[in-house]
């Protein structure tokens, strides 16, 4: 056996029989070379096989920890049958909202089909679940029918409010389009989300389009991928006999 492997099995059975505990530190690097008698990059070869397990997380400048497992919280559609539902799995979760407003750029501007300039109601969301940092979202209105909703309350971290607002305002939603993705993070991102390197979160745009085909609502909501589940539900009409039709 490897001398790394060596090393990566002695930290992860320490991790395993709970003599290391979520969110415990270990050593610094010079510490486990002279505690293992190893060089350096073989210390550094095991953590990095121990990160790719998502069993610690490495942080610049604080250090090595045995990671948390992930609490996961599902993201239900604005489309699903179950969006109109309470959602009690996010009562954990405490989002914060920060309404503002932004001048169109690139790719916002492909986003909310604008142009370059165009002056936007933007709702920034930040989500933490058990102190630690859990999503990110940006939701943008066009200033006319910002002007039509209430403030927002944050009670779910994507923004979901915001598109049953305007339909509330008497704003026809015609067509919402949320179009799901995995990508490395932004190094934004990152900073707020705490993500360590290596990680990946996961995407979903949401575009809502009003009866007119205008863009009434757009929204960015990001969450590193082993928080999030995404949820959608199809209601399908009902035939004379009961059975279920063609998709709605």
């Amino acid at each position: 056996m490897a001398r790394y492997q060596r090393v990566a099995d002695s930290i992860r059975r320490q991790i395993v029989d709970g003599t290391l505990s979520a969110g415990d530190r270990l050593p610094t690097e010079p510490l486990l070379v002279a505690e293992y008698g190893v060089s350096r990059l073989t210390v550094r070869h095991a953590l990095d096989v121990l990160q790719a397990e998502g069993l610690i997380e490495r942080f610049h400048g604080r250090g090595t920890f045995v990671r948390r497992p992930p609490q996961r919280a599902s993201y239900v559609s604005v489309c699903s049958r179950a969006f109109r539902q309470p959602e009690t799995d996010h009562d954990e979760i405490e989002t914060y909202v920060r309404p503002g407003s932004v001048l169109a750029e690139a790719p916002l501007t492909a986003l909310m089909q604008v142009k370059p300039g165009t002056a936007l109601a933007e709702y920034l969301y930040f989500s933490r679940r058990d102190k630690d940092p859990y999503s990110l979202a940006r939701v943008y209105v066009p200033l006319d029918l910002a002007e039509l909703l209430d403030t927002p309350i944050g009670k779910l971290p994507w923004g979901a409010e915001i598109p049953l607002g305007l339909q509330a305002a008497g704003i026809r939603l015609a067509h919402i389009t949320e179009r799901v993705t995995t990508r490395p993070p932004t190094q934004d991102e990152a900073d707020r989300l705490n993500l360590p390197p290596g990680a990946t979160v996961l995407e979903i745009e949401r575009t809502s389009i009003d009866d007119r085909g205008r863009v009434a609502e757009g929204a960015c909501f990001v969450s590193p991928g082993d928080r999030i589940e995404v949820v959608f539900s199809t209601a399908l009409a009902e035939t004379k006999g009961g059975d279920r039709g063609a998709v709605r």
